[in-house]
Order: structure tokens, then C-alpha cells, then sequence
């Protein structure tokens, strides 16, 4: 049996491809700074990726064939005090992460989630070969793992992947993202504000997502390399919000504030990333439509909403 330590485990993508990990009969060993809850599968150990000890303790233990290395501070402001811990957890946390794993004969792979946002302001739409231009904490500190790990594969062999996803939506997804904050908002009958949604952007649903991370941990001509993992289509925000609307209620477009919201400082106005070499390497291209993912995530929310409201 496999076993696959999964960092972040219970997060939005972490707590789901544990699921798809165990179904398939993978040993599922998890991380995470918070307590794990009853839907979160595997043996999970409480921790902080950034202690050193407890890291290499825990690979020591646990003997993974493949880490999935998910979990991130996510601050995207531009304060200095955020850019030093965006550095600290993500940065220095891989490196323990490596120290602990580099040269052991039983890691297989080493699947490291990265983010387009490390693209920054470069034209759309994104390629791998572009140099980064990060606008933020986040993405300064996931463009530095991104190098980290493929200077270690390069001086060690290292068998790194760093998979590069756009925005990335689905069931299951936290309210401090913009698409499940929209959601449960229009739900219960409240007006949402936002931008003037004049942004591109471009969203990949969560099980397609997945299903590019588990080919990134069996392809061998992956290790080494850097893989977008997108829809390649972009679509101005504010018609996101609109078709968010319209599968929720015919009436709810009416709650939509557009404009009353300035843009966010350092805005990413043109975002959206090419999947050809995912296509390529992974054999992987997007099968989930933004109706049939907006609608199953549209569904979720329904029924959790009409769940609580039962208790």
C-alpha cells in the first residue's frame, strides 16, 4: 500500500483529495494547524510545518511515497508584517519540508501547489516560461517555493512537481473566497457588493484540479517541472457574478451591487492561464463547463444553508 503524507489536509483541496486518495486505496497521513475534524480521513498529526522538529519527525515516522504539500499562508495584502510570515510558513516551511524528505529512498514524488497568481501583472495569458512578476505576500512567497524546489531538483535530483492552478472553485470552498462569499450571500437573500468586475478571470473546478494533482504524482516526465492547471478561458468577473446569479434564482441578479466596491490595490486585472503543457505531460485537459461547476457548487451551499436551518 501506498502511503501519501497530504500537508493541509484539512483545507478546501486538502480534505478532498484525501478522500479520492483513500478510495483509492492509498494510507492517507495528514497535517494541519487545526484541529482535525470527524469528515477529514487519514491518521492526522497536529502541527506546524514551520518547526523544523516536528517535521522531520513526522517524515521520519510516517515513510511517504508521495507528499502533497498544500498547505499555505494565503495573505495577499502588501504589508511588510505579511510578507515576512508569507515567507516563514511558506517558504521556510517547504524548506523543512525538503530538508526532511531530500534523498530518501521511499519518497517517490513531491507535489507542491503553487498558484498562477505568481504571474503577477505579466500579460495574459500565462505560460510557464514567463518570468514571475508577484504582486503580493502570497504570491512572492509561492514564486520563491516554486524556485526552491526546482533548484533542489536540479542539485539533488529532487523529484519536485509544482502544479500552478488558477483560481481554483467547488463544493466545499471557505466564505472568505469571492465565489462562495457570493453564493451563500444571494442564498439567503442578501445584496453582495463588489467590484466593477472588470477583471478577467479564469476558474478551474475543484475535482478537475484533483484529478491533475493525482497524474502529477504518477507521470514521471512531470518531476522537475512546472504545470499550469487551468480552464484557459477567461470571463470578466462581473459575468461570473451574473451566471452565479441566474443558476441560484432568476430574481437574485437584483442583489448584485457591481461597482460599489473599489478594486483591490495591486489588482490583477487580466488573468488567465494556458493548460497546454498540463495537456502535454499530464495527458490532462478541463472537463468541468463553468455552468455544471457553478451549478453543483451552487447545490452544496443549498443544501447546507437548508441543513442548518433544520438544527
Amino acid at each position: 500500500m501506498k502511503v501519501a503524507l497530504v500537508t493541509g489536509i484539512t483545507g478546501f483541496l486538502g480534505s478532498h483529495l484525501a478522500r479520492t486518495l483513500h478510495s483509492e486505496g492509498v494510507a492517507v497521513i495528514g497535517v494541519t494547524r487545526n484541529k482535525a475534524h470527524s469528515a477529514t480521513v487519514g491518521n492526522i498529526f497536529i502541527g506546524d510545518i514551520t518547526n523544523r522538529a516536528f517535521v522531520l519527525d513526522l517524515v521520519h515516522q510516517a515513510r511517504p511515497n508521495i507528499v502533497f504539500h498544500l498547505a499555505a499562508n494565503k495573505t495577499r495584502t502588501g504589508n511588510l508584517e505579511d510578507f515576512r510570515h508569507g515567507l516563514e510558513e511558506n517558504l521556510f516551511g517547504t524548506l523543512n519540508l525538503i530538508e526532511a524528505c531530500v534523498d530518501k529512498p521511499y519518497i517517490q514524488r513531491f507535489v507542491a501547489i503553487g498558484t498562477c497568481e505568481e504571474y503577477g501583472q505579466v500579460k495574459p495569458p500565462f505560460h510557464e516560461a514567463m518570468r514571475e512578476s508577484p504582486v503580493s505576500a502570497y504570491s512572492l512567497s509561492k514564486a520563491s517555493v516554486t524556485h526552491l524546489l526546482q533548484t533542489f531538483y536540479r542539485t539533488h535530483h529532487f523529484p519536485a512537481v509544482v502544479l500552478r492552478p488558477s483560481l481554483a472553485y467547488g463544493p466545499g470552498q471557505s466564505t472568505d473566497m469571492f465565489l462562495p462569499a457570493l453564493i451563500e450571500t444571494l442564498l439567503i437573500g442578501k445584496r453582495f457588493g463588489m467590484s466593477a468586475g472588470e477583471q478577467t478571470r479564469d476558474y478551474v473546478y475543484r475535482d478537475d484540479l484533483i484529478e491533475a494533482v493525482l497524474l502529477a504524482s504518477t507521470r514521471p516526465e512531470a518531476i522537475g517541472k512546472v504545470i499550469n492547471v487551468s480552464s484557459g478561458v477567461p470571463v470578466l468577473l462581473k459575468e461570473i457574478a451574473r451566471l452565479t446569479a441566474l443558476t441560484i434564482d432568476k430574481d437574485a441578479e437584483n442583489l448584485l451591487d457591481i461597482g460599489k466596491m473599489d478594486y483591490r490595490a495591486n489588482e490583477i486585472m487580466d488573468y488567465v492561464a494556458g493548460y497546454q503543457l498540463a495537456e502535454n505531460i499530464l495527458g490532462w485537459r478541463p472537463r468541468t463547463t463553468l455552468h455544471d461547476g457553478l451549478t453543483a457548487t451552487v447545490e452544496y451551499f443549498r443544501k447546507l444553508l437548508q441543513k442548518s436551518s433544520r438544527h
